[in-house]
Formats: C-alpha cells, sequence, structure tokens
C-alpha cells in the first residue's frame, strides 16, 4: 500500500550505523534529521555520508535534515543525573557557589529577562515544573512543584519570559555551514520567532546553488503570532509540540497544532507535526491507544510528514517506531482529510492547473499522477493539492530528488531526461514497472514542465501497458 505521509526519523546512539539507517528506510523512512543540539559536526558528516551511500543503490532517495540548535536554554553537560524531590529547594545558576543548597547548572540564563517571583520554570519538556521564590544576582531560587531526575542538557523553559538571544546563534551558523557544504536538503530553524529570523537564513543562504528548504520551527508564542508572514516566508512549518506544550497553555495544543497545520496548506506550504508521537516506545516495544490516536489525528489534519526523535535516537526499539508510524499513516489515509488544502490560495496558473490535476485524477479514476520536473516546482504544487494516488515524481537533478522527499503523495525518482521528449516519458514508465512493479494497464495524468516552470510542456492522459 503506498504511504502518502512522510515521515523523518532522528539518528542518535540508537540509530546511528549504515544497517541502521537502512533498516529504517526499509520501513518507511523517508528523511534523516540530526539534531545539532546533540549531534557534532563529526556526526553530521558521517550521517551524510551514510545517507548518500544509501541514496546510490535505492529509487527514491532519502532526504537529509539539520535542526538548528537556536537560542534554546538547556542544562549544562554535568555527568551526574540530579534528583529532585517534590517541595525541595533549588537554586538554578550559571557557576555553582553553595553546596549546602541543590544547584543546577543553566548554560545562557543570564539572557532570560522578564522573570518574576511566582513564575514557572519548566525542566526537561515539562517533567518537573518549579516555582519562582527568589531571583539574587542571577540566581534563581525554585520550589520542586514535581519529583525527578534531570539530566544533563535537557531543556529549559521559563513561559512568559523572554530570550534575548539572536535566533540564528554563532554556532547554528558553524552548524549551517558545514550542513550547506555537505548538501543538506532540509534546515528546521528552532525558536523562529518573526520573519525576519527567516529572512536572515535566508540571506546566509543567497549564494547556495542548490539551497536546501528551510522549515521554521513555532516553539513559543511569539512565533504563533507571527505565524502567516512566517509562513510566507518559509517553505514549510514545523509544529514543535515539546515547547509549544510548555510556552503555551497544554491544553491548548491541539488547537495550536490545527491552526500551523491549516495555515500551512492553505498556503501551498509544507507542515510537520513533530515530539512525542510515539514516546512509550522509547522504552516499550508497543504504543499506547493514545499515541496511535494522535498519529491518526496529525495525518487527518493533512501534514506532510510525522517527525520521531527521542524513539529513533536513543530508544530501545527505533524500528519499530518506523514501522509503527508507517503502518498507522497508512491506515489513517484510508479516511478524507480535514481538506485545508481546498482553501488554498492560488498565486499562479501553475497552482490551478496542479488543483486542477488532482481532481481531474479522482474523476478519471487514474491510477497515478507522473511528473516530470528539474527544479521540483511542479511536482511540489501537485503534492500541496494532496491528491490521494500515488505521485511519481521524476527529476534529472539529484538535490531536487532529495528535497522532494518531504513532499506528501510524492515518489521521488532520479531520470536522465532525454532530448526526445517521448524517450523521457518511456524511460519514465520503464522505471514504475522495474522498480514499483507496476503491471496491468494503467491510467496515469502525465505533467511536464521539464523545459519552463512557466508553462506546462504537456498534460495528458496515457496508460501504462
Amino acid at each position: 500500500m503506498h504511504k502518502r505521509t512522510k515521515i523523518i526519523a532522528t539518528i542518535g546512539p540508537s540509530s546511528k550505523s549504515a544497517e541502521m539507517i537502512f533498516q529504517l528506510y526499509q520501513k518507511g523512512m523517508n528523511v534523516v534529521r540530526v539534531n545539532m543540539s546533540h549531534a557534532s559536526l563529526n556526526d553530521l558528516r558521517d550521517i551524510s555520508s551514510i545517507v548518500t551511500k544509501l541514496n546510490k543503490k535505492i529509487t527514491s532517495s532519502v532526504g537529509l535534515m539539520i535542526d538548528t540548535q537556536g537560542p534554546e536554554i538547556r542544562t549544562s553537560n554535568f555527568k551526574t543525573d540530579i534528583v529532585i524531590k517534590k517541595g525541595e529547594q533549588v537554586v538554578l545558576c550559571e557557576k555553582l557557589k553553595d553546596k549546602k543548597i541543590k544547584e543546577i547548572l543553566i548554560d545562557n540564563l543570564s539572557y532570560i529577562k522578564g522573570l518574576k517571583v511566582g513564575g514557572k520554570i519548566s525542566l526537561d519538556n515539562g517533567l518537573i515544573d518549579l516555582k519562582i521564590k527568589k531571583i539574587v544576582a542571577g540566581r534563581i531560587q525554585c520550589n520542586a512543584l514535581d519529583a525527578g531526575v534531570i539530566a544533563g542538557k535537557k531543556h529549559v523553559n521559563f513561559p512568559g519570559a523572554k530570550i534575548k538571544l539572536p535566533t540564528i546563534t554563532a554556532k547554528d551558523k558553524k552548524d549551517i555551514k558545514e550542513g550547506v557544504k555537505l548538501g543538506v536538503d532540509f534546515i528546521a530553524l528552532s525558536f523562529a520567532r518573526s520573519d525576519k529570523d527567516i529572512q536572515e537564513l535566508s540571506s546566509l543562504l543567497k549564494r547556495v546553488k542548490n539551497k536546501p528548504e528551510i522549515f521554521a520551527k513555532i516553539e513559543d508564542q511569539q512565533g504563533m503570532d507571527s505565524i502567516e508572514v512566517i509562513t510566507k516566508h518559509s517553505d514549510g512549518l514545523l509544529v514543535a509540540r515539546g515547547d509549544l506544550g510548555i510556552e503555551t497553555d497544554i491544553t491548548n495544543l491541539p488547537y495550536v497544532q490545527r491552526k500551523m497545520v491549516k495555515v500551512a496548506l492553505q498556503s501551498g506550504k509544507k507542515c510537520i507535526v513533530a515530539t512525542q508521537l510515539l514516546e512509550s516506545m522509547v522504552t516499550n516495544p508497543h504504543p499506547t491507544r493514545a499515541e496511535v490516536s494522535d498519529v491518526a489525528n496529525a495525518v487527518y489534519e493533512g501534514a506532510d510528514a510525522l517527525m520521531l526523535s527521542a524513539e529513533t535516537t536513543v530508544g530501545d526499539f527505533p524500528v519499530k517506531c518506523v514501522k509503527y508510524l508507517s503502518d498507522i499513516a497508512k491506515n489513517a489515509e484510508r479516511s478524507e482529510t480535514l481538506h485545508f488544502e481546498n482553501n488554498m490560495k492560488s498565486i499562479s496558473d501553475w497552482h490551478t492547473l496542479a488543483s486542477t490535476s488532482v481532481k481531474l485524477s479522482k474523476r478519471i479514476n487514474a491510477d497515478a499522477i507522473v511528473v516530470l520536473t528539474r527544479s521540483g516546482f511542479t511536482a511540489n504544487l501537485i503534492s500541496s493539492a494532496r491528491p490521494r494516488v500515488p505521485v511519481y515524481a521524476f527529476t534529472n537533478n539529484r538535490s531536487t530528488q532529495n528535497r522532494l522527499s518531504m513532499a506528501s503523495s510524492l515518489e521521488n525518482i532520479f531520470l536522465t531526461f532525454k532530448k526526445d521528449h517521448e524517450k523521457t516519458i518511456s524511460a519514465a514508465f520503464d522505471i514504475l514497472k522495474k522498480d514499483f512493479r507496476l503491471r496491468g494497464k494503467k491510467k496515469f495524468i502525465v505533467i511536464s514542465g521539464i523545459f519552463s516552470d512557466e508553462y506546462a510542456d504537456a498534460l495528458q492522459i496515457r496508460f501504462l501497458k
């Protein structure tokens, strides 16, 4: 069964090997993610090399995404976990000072502004909440509202406060530079708070020949307040539910997610839903019923992709997680989505053509749509119209092929285009017979945009015999 929803797997200690990445691909992974909050540049180089070698062996290539660390605040990289008891007094600080009190070292703590006594601080994505009792000389005295264990390099959130750090830090620029050098296909920009953040990243990529797509990670209320203009300047949105569920009211999170998916789809942009999709499977071999329903809901909303984090980086069952995600998505795809794409803003005649082609495929009961594209522009438009049939997107550009790995419904395939248009289509059909095992008389809609992105060279109904 063809899977329309794409799967992103974050690579870490549990999955960082060529054999494991290949297994993840076999079970349905479409994009590899490297989280630069935890990964080193050497990790990125190693994973990039593995993905490059894998793509030489497969038909539909795997994309590579880097996720910037951004101006996030984390616990320092201490070696020994800290046990916190409910009601206990703890102090958040940048330097250890008092051995009589339990102190937790926090990186970049001095850049947090607007903290107030009585306010809340959340550790490790809300695992432990603290209440602020006193702020003295940069040291924040708190009472623990929950019991738990906190490790190094874990998220620390300060709801309502402002982080006086640039969205793109010096570390991010270094990571982006290396990522571009390696040819990454996607950059997830953490803590995107305004369109200026997206424009700054775009300026850093100005001279890059094969520009990676930019996904804005919306992680706080400031980003939500600018969601429309951020979407306009990016290639897609990433619903970062971990920080969003802390920085905004967690009970409002489902509404926030649905709003983000709606804004993205109606703007003809991509959308990724992330965080704790199968969190219980970090240690358990099977998901909870609630997790299955949560994943299905993201599919019903029409998200392009679903993203796994801890499940595949440090979890005990990374391959099983991808398999479950794939199976849940395929089953959910049998139902209708909420069809947010029906109100997509038509910017050009190409948008109308894409939408019309998808409607035509349904009306004539086509088996698939075949797209020939150089830049990926045509294929992305077809994807944004959310066809229910497979879309086989052929391109003669390897970078374009990889970037199409994120687009809903698409099979991204490399093909050397010939001067004779008929021979190109014939070669594409041969690949469909050989690699996708299409048999019998199949009805296809064929759209060709290989000579120009301004007009269609061909829009035909063809039969595979």
